[in-house]
């Protein structure tokens, strides 16, 4: 009997980029494995000339992928096909009592298969704002047993837009590690680094370097910032096809060259050393990670956030109780800012409400309880 035994669930990623669902999906599984779920989690084999980073990753952090299948990233009606006499012939060996799929071809894959083998089948979306419209999405989204939304915008959306019955929707806020983004972990000085002074209010913003970004409000807030508090200080965290357009060119025709740094891109230790440098993060839309991880992984580091009223930002940040909402325009931003650097309590309180925001709301543990309650209502439910 089931009851007898942990939970068996096979998690499938049809990418081996480093996406922007990759890391919490794989959060995901090694926080259900902590919780006693048995996770095998498996994603595409290849990346090409690169090195395959969510296979990489998985190992890093004590799962071995599963390599069985292509996995693509994109529907191709013959690998597609392969896949899933290759999946169908993987659970008949490998028995499972639950898919979880995060993307929309890997739930191609294996819809057909879960249905034919009797086994349910959990979808995870990543997009805040709820999975595009479109007849195609509707009859996937049909397919899935139960779908996890990581916004009430979201579930709202796709209730609405395809048809979901709210029963099979259950909104499970993104997560973060929070004992990695922790602030009082020792981790490199960003300020150091970048030679900024201890005593400097610094503006933080994690985003791609794309025209979308709204970088133009940003930087005309910061003009106007600087112009009232010398002593503020700017680092751009990214890297994208358009940092010359969108960053520096700006950054030179406002003259604020003294004022903002450009790290580039960073991982491992080096971004949450960064992080730590912050005295507030900034974010005005969301981006190729649709649940806005990069807003409370800096929450989670005791930094109150500045965030635009876009998307699902202000599902995340609570005005004056843990980081500011703006309405996202340059005069409106400049405001907020000026607002936290001329009153360091109020910073320090935002920002010791966000961390804790994070730790009960935000952190893996949370997400996990709420993921393996909802695996336990389907089986109670059966198919």
């Amino acid at each position: 009997m089931r009851e007898n035994r942990r939970m068996n669930v096979l998690h499938l990623f049809s990418n081996s980029k480093w996406t922007g669902p990759a890391e919490p999906a794989l959060n995901l599984c090694v926080a259900l494995r902590r919780q006693g779920v048995e996770v095998a989690f498996a994603c595409a084999p290849g990346s090409g000339a690169s090195i395959n980073k969510v296979a990489e990753t998985a190992r890093d952090r004590g799962i071995e992928p599963v390599l069985a299948f292509r996995l693509n990233k994109h529907h191709n009606p013959l690998t597609n096909a392969l896949d899933r006499v290759a999946l169908r012939r993987y659970l008949q060996a490998h028995p499972f009592d639950l898919l979880h799929c995060h993307l929309d071809n890997d739930h191609r894959i294996a819809a057909p298969v879960a249905r034919s083998l009797g086994i349910p089948l959990i979808r995870s979306n990543y997009y805040g704002g709820g999975l595009p419209a479109g007849r195609a999405q509707t009859r996937l989204l049909a397919t899935a047993t139960h779908v996890i939304e990581p916004s009430h915008m979201a579930a709202a959306h796709d209730t609405r837009a395809h048809g979901l019955e709210p029963s099979r929707v259950t909104v499970v806020p993104g997560a973060v590690d929070t004992e990695r983004f922790h602030p009082g972990r020792d981790v490199p000085d960003g300020r150091r680094w970048l030679k900024i002074p201890p005593d400097a209010f610094v503006v933080g913003i994690v985003a791609r370097m794309q025209t979308h970004r709204h970088y133009e409000d940003f930087f005309e807030a910061i003009r106007k910032l600087v112009d009232r508090h010398s002593h503020a200080r700017v680092i751009v965290v990214g890297r994208g096809t358009r940092r010359e357009e969108v960053g520096l060119e700006p950054v030179r025709r406002l003259g604020l060259e003294n004022y903002v740094h450009f790290p580039g891109y960073l991982d491992g230790e080096n971004y949450v050393g960064m992080l730590k440098a912050f005295d507030v993060k900034v974010f005005l839309v969301p981006g190729s990670d649709g649940t806005c991880r990069a807003v409370r992984e800096s929450m989670a580091m005791r930094k109150p956030a500045i965030v635009a009223d876009r998307g699902m930002l202000r599902e995340i940040v609570e005005h004056e109780k843990n980081g500011l909402v703006c309405e996202g325009s340059a005069e409106s931003l400049f405001h907020a800012l000026a607002r936290l650097a001329e009153d360091r309590r109020l910073l320090h309180q935002l920002g010791q409400a966000a961390r804790d925001t994070a730790a009960t709301h935000y952190s893996l543990e949370s997400q996990a309880t709420a993921v393996r309650a909802i695996y336990e209502r389907v089986l109670a439910r059966g198919m």
